[in-house]
This record gives C-alpha cells, sequence and structure tokens, in this order.
C-alpha cells in the first residue's frame, strides 16, 4: 500500500468505515422483507401488531413522540393495554418510518437503519477496548453478521430481542469503565441499560446478570475501589431514573392486576444441549429451534484459545466471559434451582445474546495475532478475505433459510396480506390479561355489547342495539340504543387508570369475578366513552425521566463543546 493511500484512509477512516457499513447493512437485509415478502418466524406478527398500535394512535392524532398506554389499531382493536407491560420506545421509530413508507418497504428501511446503527455503535465500543480501528472494525462485523443474530431477526422474529442488539456494546464499554476503566465515564452503563429496559424486560434481567459477571475485571488492576463503587452506585440510579417512565408504571399495575396470562416454560427445559448446540453452530443451522451462535463465532473462538498465550489479560477474561455465557444457556447450569429466581428470562439459550460481543472482541483480535495483520498493507490483505467468509457465510444461511421457507409457507407475508396480518394477533393479545379475565377474551374480541350480554337462553338481548364504535388514542367510543335502563358489561376489561363516561358523565365501573366492566346506561341512545388516562405515579415517573434524559443530553453536549473549543484553541496556538 502506498505512502498516499495510507494517508488518505487514515484521513478518512470514519468515512469510509461508515460507507462500508452502509453496504454491509443492504446485504445483511436480504432476508428481512427485501424482495417483497416477509417471513414471520416466530414472534414477528406480534411485534407488528405493536408497531400498528403505535402507527394507529399517531394517526388518530395522538402525540408522536409519545406511547399509548392502549393499543386499538391492533391486536384486534380490543384495547390491549400491551404498552404498560412491554416497552415500545424504541419502537417508535419503525412506525414513524411507516408513516411515510408504509408496508413491508418500511420495515426493511427500519432493519438497515437499525443494522447500521449497530454496527457503528459495536465499532466505537470495540476501538475503545481493542485500541485499533481495524480490529474494532472487523469485531463490529463478527458482532453485527453472528448466527445467533441473524436468528433472532429472521427467523424467531424476535424484534425486540434483536433491537437489544444496538445497545449491548454499551452495557460491556460502561461496566468496563467502571471497574477497571476510566470510570468518570460510568454514565455509558446507565445509557445502554436504560435504553434496553425501554425495549424488551427479560434482555434487562439478562444484562444485569452480565454486568454482575463483569465486577471480575476489578481483580485485573484492583484500584480505586471506592470511588468505582460510588459510580456503579450511580448508574444503576441513573438507570433507574432514565427507564423510570415504563418501569415504574409496570411494576404499579403488576401490583394491580395480579396474576398475568403469560406462558410460563421451565428453564431446564429449554437450556441447549451443549453437543446439540456445537452441531448446529458448526452447521449454521437455520431451523426455528436450532438456537446456536454460528462457524464464525465459534472459529474465531477456536483460534481465540490457540492464541490465549499471545492474548492480553483484558483479551483472555472476554474469552472466559463468552464461555461462561455459553455455559448458562445449556443444561450443564442447574437451571431447576433458579426457576423462581430467573424464570423471566423464559429461555436460558437467550445468554448467547451476550456471549456475541466479547467473543466478537477477542475474535478479531485473534484473527489480527494469527495473521500479524499490524499495518494497514496487512489488513488490506486479511480483512478481504475475511469479509467474503462472513459475507458468504450469510449468504449461505439466506439460501438455506428460503429454501426452508418455501413459496407457500403461511408466515410468509406479502404486500397483499401485510395490512391484515399486523393488525390481528389473536393468541397474542392475551399475555397481559389477567387470569381471571381469560374466559371473557373471545367475547371481548367481537367489540359486540350485545354479546358480552348474552343471556343464559343463548340469545342476545332485542333491548341492546349497538349502533357504532370508534377507537381513540388509548381508548374506545360506544354508541348504544337501549329501550330500558339497566346495568350492562362492556367489551372491556379494567387496568388501573382506565375510566368510563356515559353522555359525558363519568362513572365508577363494576367489576365482576373475570375483571369484565359493568355500567348503567338509560333508556334512549348513550355515547360510551372507555379511556385511559395516565395515573399521577404514572406521570411523575415520566417527569423523572424526561428531566433525567435531558440533563444527561444537555451534560453530554455541554462537555462536547467544551472540549471541541479546547482542541480548537490548542491548533491555534499550535500555529
Amino acid at each position: 500500500m502506498g505512502q498516499r493511500s495510507r494517508k488518505f484512509i487514515e484521513r478518512y477512516w470514519w468515512q469510509l468505515e461508515l460507507v462500508g457499513f452502509v453496504i454491509l447493512s443492504l446485504i445483511w437485509v436480504l432476508p428481512g422483507g427485501a424482495f417483497g415478502q416477509l417471513y414471520v418466524g416466530d414472534d414477528l406478527i406480534f411485534h407488528l401488531n405493536r408497531v400498528q398500535g403505535l402507527l394507529s394512535a399517531i394517526q388518530q392524532g395522538g402525540h408522536w413522540w409519545q406511547v399509548p398506554a392502549v393499543t386499538t389499531g391492533a391486536f384486534s382493536a380490543w384495547g390491549y393495554p400491551i404498552n404498560l407491560f412491554y416497552p415500545a420506545v424504541t419502537l417508535l421509530p419503525l412506525a414513524w418510518i411507516q408513516l411515510v413508507i408504509p408496508g413491508i418497504p418500511g420495515y426493511v428501511c427500519f432493519l438497515f437503519l437499525l443494522n447500521l446503527v449497530t454496527l457503528v455503535v459495536a465499532a466505537a465500543v470495540a476501538h475503545r477496548l481493542l485500541g485499533s480501528r481495524t480490529q474494532a472494525c472487523l469485531a463490529a462485523v463478527l458482532y453485527g453478521f453472528a448466527q445467533y443474530r441473524f436468528l433472532d431477526f429472521f427467523v424467531r422474529g424476535a424484534l425486540a430481542e434483536g433491537i437489544v442488539f444496538a445497545f449491548l456494546p454499551l452495557v460491556f464499554y460502561g461496566s468496563y469503565c467502571i471497574v477497571t476503566g476510566d470510570y468518570h465515564r460510568w454514565y455509558w452503563l446507565a445509557i445502554g441499560m436504560a435504553l434496553i429496559a425501554l425495549t424488551h424486560v427479560a434482555s434487562l434481567v439478562l444484562a444485569a446478570i452480565a454486568v454482575v459477571l463483569m465486577l471480575g475485571l476489578w481483580g485485573l488492576r484492583r484500584q480505586d475501589l471506592q470511588p468505582r463503587l460510588g459510580r456503579l452506585a450511580a448508574a444503576i440510579g441513573l438507570t433507574v431514573a432514565l427507564a423510570l417512565s415504563f418501569l415504574g408504571p409496570l411494576l404499579q399495575q403488576l401490583h394491580h392486576v395480579g396474576a398475568l396470562g403469560l406462558a410460563k416454560y421451565d428453564l431446564k427445559d429449554s437450556a441447549l444441549q451443549l453437543s446439540t448446540f456445537l452441531a448446529n453452530s458448526l452447521g449454521d443451522a437455520v431451523a426455528s429451534g436450532s438456537i446456536n451462535m454460528g462457524f464464525l463465532l465459534l472459529a474465531t473462538s477456536v483460534i481465540a484459545i490457540i492464541m490465549w498465550r499471545q492474548l492480553t489479560a483484558l483479551d483472555r477474561y472476554w474469552l472466559v466471559l463468552g464461555a461462561v455465557f455459553i455455559y448458562l444457556s445449556s443444561t450443564l447450569f442447574p437451571w431447576a434451582l433458579f426457576q423462581n429466581i430467573l424464570g423471566v428470562i423464559q429461555f436460558p439459550w437467550r445468554f448467547l445474546a451476550l456471549a456475541t460481543f466479547p467473543l466478537a472482541l477477542v475474535g478479531a483480535k485473534a484473527v489480527a495475532r494469527l495473521t500479524k495483520a499490524t499495518t494497514l498493507r496487512r489488513w488490506a490483505i486479511v480483512a478481504p478475505v475475511t469479509l467474503a467468509l462472513i459475507l458468504g457465510l450469510t449468504v449461505s444461511s439466506t439460501a438455506a433459510l428460503t429454501e426452508a421457507i418455501g413459496p407457500t409457507n403461511p408466515k410468509l407475508l406479502t404486500t397483499a396480506t401485510y395490512p391484515a396480518a399486523v393488525k390481528s394477533a389473536v393468541g397474542s393479545d392475551a399475555d397481559y390479561v389477567p387470569q381471571q379475565g381469560q374466559v371473557s377474551m373471545a367475547a371481548v374480541r367481537t367489540h359486540s355489547i350485545p354479546v358480552m350480554n348474552t343471556q343464559l337462553n343463548g340469545k342476545q338481548p332485542a333491548s341492546l342495539q349497538q349502533l357504532s364504535e370508534s377507537p381513540q388514542v388509548n381508548g374506545i367510543d360506544y354508541t348504544l340504543h337501549s329501550t330500558v335502563t339497566r346495568d350492562i358489561k362492556l367489551p372491556q376489561l379494567m387496568y388501573l387508570g382506565e375510566h368510563v363516561s356515559v353522555n359525558g358523565h363519568e362513572q365508577t365501573p363494576r367489576l365482576d369475578s373475570n375483571d369484565v366492566v359493568h355500567i348503567t346506561v338509560h333508556q334512549g341512545t348513550s355515547h360510551i366513552r372507555f379511556l385511559y388516562r395516565r395515573t399521577g405515579f404514572q406521570h411523575f415517573c415520566g417527569a423523572i425521566s424526561w428531566l433525567a434524559w435531558l440533563v444527561l443530553l444537555g451534560l453530554g453536549g455541554w462537555r462536547w463543546w467544551r472540549q471541541r473549543q479546547s482542541r480548537v484553541k490548542l491548533t491555534s496556538s499550535d500555529d
């Protein structure tokens, strides 16, 4: 490589890296509907219904920046309060994109941008941890194209878990800074954890376990214990403040409704058999139940083991940490003892998401050591070969998945079937319904007041006639005609914060043993509004979170400006 080429690359590195990541992201989204068809896998219909709910709220006049508590434009449109129990903040950008680019193309656009952000974040963090821009770039590509991440997006359809990949590097970096690095950068841990909390609760629990395991890094330096513990406490406090807008109302609702209808899984039954896991990884298996981390990370991990003596203590820690996460995902760990404590994670193999980044870090370092790639000239040879291998494996997985799906798979959405599919997810609209309310769901989904008030003889009352139903932001309006004054049941279940008014006058609803709402209507036409209003506690939690984010961003911007001014003054003095 000539001197001019080297200087050009060094001068425009981040621009060249960004262009490379854009091209790689365009390739990565190919399985995600780039050809006009979208395979929804196990969970994607559920998540697309969540997005449709956000989109409908905006179209109904809701604030574009606010997550509605109740979904009236998806999940059979009965008023499912999904967003009180499942965080949706990081899905808002997808809803905004869908306003401009609807359907499958909008989803593909979101995946492209998400993958680009993930690669950029991973590369920035890896550069801090590895000290080499070339190794950091390789680590980011290993991370972004990891097979487990491929399975999350394109086989399982686990959109929320997939989004978390963009934030996990921040958790590892923040933990590293607090435990053994520059503890003044402790806030990165809080930012990463808060973004995960606003995306996926189970991943928050997993990330917390990762932070605990990262505390072992202190043994590498064993310095400044007291200030580091103080920064850890500050990071925990800031995490809570940043995510309180969701975590506070979640705890409030859980206390109010009691046991939910969420499916429960035995951790020991869903843990991976290590032999099966290794076989699936070697073959880059793409079947729904073939959870694995892929040949690429497995191979680079083996290289890291071979190059053990040439690795630093920190590199070795990453390798051991990745191995620990694999161990936790397997049947070797006594999961039966932790069912009550960690049952919320549902599947131990979710620890593979945590294993991916540390193994990508040490894998990139090991490849550099093995190939002696210490100069740009050597990387100019190593990088294309490695990249060709990565892309080849990705294309192979894409082809295998396409063949396995087939052209007539019922889980394959087209432009024509997409709109209906993202509005009705029967079976997924009762996870956060109280157990006592499950029996009423079939009637609730009809949206029909006469059906809800079916008599013992199986007939609907002739004295009731539903004239209209109109979804609103966080609620539903009904128009009803009754020939007599009577008590009726609404096709609604009651959650804390929901209110009922009849002809503009608020009523205190009565609940039966199934949590179904009962009200009184008078003879004649009644206009009924069933509406969720944020509780005082919810307003308080939201204010705390907004203030925390504003202060954090304000201080961060001020610090960046001061550093920039210092660099300008330094440059001026040198001239």
